[in-house]
């Protein structure tokens, strides 16, 4: 008598249901960037949302920035659509291995990434580091203001790092008596931060991407100004009305004789959807439309991206309308590259920063140029830019036409 043979995909699906099910991906995980200056930390919160599973990138206790979670086998896709990046990973048990990736600037980069189930501790702040202090980051010999700024968070220490032309957003860790190390991670920056007190000063280096380190020295702030002003910048050519003509996101040129922006006051934001301060910034100048609208304001959103290809760069700028909400005109102005830039606007003199807010009187000219924005993470600097924000369209407002 012949023995009974199994099919081939009875035999299949027995091993499957007999093999070990990995357990769901819900949940919060310990993330590391492994650079150069060492690892870098941060958090997944995985959730179900809309069908499918979402991860909240963390620094400590803020989540912000978001992707879209695919599992496949073993296989797990973090998509962060907004910043054109991706976390690809193989899973092992309660352990993930693989790299991060996005399209930069500077071309694409790689870097690997490691994950396991959990929270990073939360530890008390060195209260000896807490305040501000004035920085200078140190490249070839040559010295850049920053101020940096810590506090005691709930979930630790938390800073931010201020420059000439704006802040880089929430940054979380901790530290011993006389040392510290926070780090900030949002989908496309990879920023670690670290130093040692010695005496009344710290010294330390920052880490940017793969390799990039930056030595820096620092002291006690003492009040005297240790930044350029936002306004002292960047100057324009306001013996004439701004201009300008670029296309839209459904390729209709747009010009400064359109009837939309006839009559009004206008705050032009020069901006790219990479720009992570851009994303902090745009829910404050929603406030600001929905304020002042009907008072005959607007705004005119000029994004300058990646690689200055409009098929290529239009489908980000509708996602970040989309993500916002934006019911402003934005335009696809160029190429991310300061010169370029500043090529593109002739009237500008020392374009630098992204974001950079021009207004605009009734008669179209600039009356003031603000380079950078000082996000949440910087407390009262951000609250003092949202108030000169508010004073210069009163004023222009208030202007006959």
């Amino acid at each position: 008598m012949r023995p009974m043979r199994i099919p081939l995909l009875v035999a299949a699906i027995l091993l499957a249901a007999a093999a070990p099910r990995q357990a769901s991906m819900m949940g919060r995980w310990r993330a590391v960037l492994d650079i150069a200056g060492g690892p870098l930390p941060f958090e997944l919160a995985v959730t179900a949302q809309g069908g499918g599973l979402v991860a909240s990138i963390c620094n400590g206790p803020k989540c912000a920035d978001q992707a879209a979670v695919t599992v496949t086998g073993n296989r797990v896709l973090f998509d962060i659509a907004d910043y054109a990046a991706t976390i690809t990973a193989d899973r092992r048990g309660d352990s993930l291995v693989g790299v991060y990736q996005n399209v930069g600037r500077n071309g694409p980069r790689s870097i690997p990434f490691r994950a396991t189930r959990g929270a990073w501790p939360r530890t008390e702040p060195p209260a000896s580091v807490l305040g501000s202090w004035d920085a200078w980051y140190i490249t070839d010999q040559r010295r850049s203001p920053r101020v940096l700024h810590f506090i005691g968070g709930t979930g630790g220490l938390e800073a931010a790092v201020t420059s000439n032309t704006g802040d880089l957003g929430v940054f979380w860790g901790g530290g011993t008596a006389d040392s510290f190390s926070v780090a900030r991670f949002d989908g496309v920056s990879v920023y670690l931060l670290a130093g040692r007190l010695n005496g009344d000063t710290l010294r330390g280096v920052f880490h940017a991407g793969l390799r990039t380190q930056t030595p820096f020295v620092a002291v006690r702030t003492t009040g005297a100004p240790h930044l350029t002003a936002p306004t002292a910048l960047t100057s324009a050519d306001t013996s004439t009305p701004f201009r300008f003509s670029f296309f839209d996101l459904e390729g209709r040129r747009v010009s400064q004789t359109d009837p939309r922006l006839a009559g009004k006051v206008v705050l032009v934001d020069i901006f790219g959807s990479w720009c992570v301060t851009c994303h902090e910034a745009t829910p404050d100048l929603l406030d600001l439309y929905r304020k002042y609208r009907p008072s005959g304001f607007e705004i005119l959103g000029l994004g300058y991206e990646v690689t200055g290809d409009s098929t290529r760069d239009n489908p980000q700028i509708r996602r970040f309308r989309d993500k916002f909400g934006i019911p402003w005109i934005l335009l696809h102005a160029g190429a991310s590259v300061v010169e370029e830039t500043a090529a593109s606007l002739p009237q500008l003199r020392g374009f630098t920063a992204y974001p950079t807010t021009l207004f605009l009187g009734r008669d179209g000219r600039i009356r003031t140029v603000y380079a950078g924005f000082r996000g949440p993470a910087t407390g009262v600097q951000h609250t003092k830019q949202l108030e000169d924000y508010r004073r210069i369209i009163e004023k222009l407002l208030a202007e006959a036409p």
